[in-house]
């Protein structure tokens, strides 16, 4: 489903005295059709620069990048993700009209079937983004990803800025529909009770490189890199 294969990426900037970043550096991984494939890690260590170059957005250095079916993005951020001038009906349209899927009956019935699949009312749709939870617009953020059909989603830290109960209703219904429509998921976060909980498997990432993957139980349960290790041992004191 897909599959990435040594790819790197360095920033350079600095107008007097340069400055060179290597912030991905010789990563590889392959995530199976139906499987969560997750990436932990400190800040600043390169996740969000994979999930990028997968997206397109910027352009690895050198590796390849095979993706079979269509990609999309859910972030930590929901609100900022929905324009505050538009109801929620038009942005759950907008990618469908965008893309020109169906016409505006077939994306009025497509805008129905979404809302069902997050268990979202259409009273919602009617509503501007400051009028729903943060909880609501995750989940509205979901079934607009999931217009376009894709079959893998990033998942950039889709949680941590909901509060805790919302949070396991929100990973509950992703891996209910997970299970429903046979998604594949990269999930990045820093949350290692999710990671074992939601991740078939997991890369440890430390400046740029992965450090150890494995199955998500081996790597978290029974860590062999030093990093790992200190990673596991100040999620618990935590």
């Amino acid at each position: 489903m897909l599959k990435v294969s040594h790819i790197c990426k360095t920033f350079t900037g600095g107008i007097i005295r340069k400055t060179r970043v290597d912030a991905v550096k010789d990563v590889s991984f392959t995530i199976c059709n139906g499987e969560t494939f997750g990436i932990v890690g400190n800040s600043g260590c390169g996740k969000s620069t994979i999930a990028n170059m997968l997206l397109s957005l910027i352009k690895p250095d050198s590796g390849t990048i095979e993706i079979d079916g269509t990609i999309q993005i859910i972030f930590q951020h929901p609100e900022t993700s929905l324009d505050p001038a538009k109801k929620i009906g038009y942005s759950l349209e907008e990618p469908m009209i965008i893309h020109k899927m169906y016409d505006k009956d077939g994306r009025k019935k497509r805008v129905k079937e979404l809302l069902d699949l997050v268990d979202l009312g259409e009273e919602l749709l009617d509503r501007y983004p400051h009028q729903i939870s943060g909880g609501e617009a995750q989940r509205i953020m979901i079934a607009r990803a999931l217009s376009l059909d894709p079959k893998i989603l990033i998942l950039d830290e889709p949680t941590s800025m909901l509060d805790v109960s919302v949070q396991a209703q929100v990973m509950t219904l992703l891996k209910e529909l997970q299970e429903k429509l046979g998604l594949s998921y990269l999930f990045i976060s820093h949350d290692l009770d999710v990671v074992r909980w939601f991740c078939d498997e997991v890369a440890v990432m430390e400046e740029g490189k992965f450090v150890e993957t494995g199955r998500t139980e081996d790597v978290i349960g029974h860590p062999k890199a030093e990093f790992t290790k200190r990673l596991v041992e100040n999620f618990i004191l935590e």
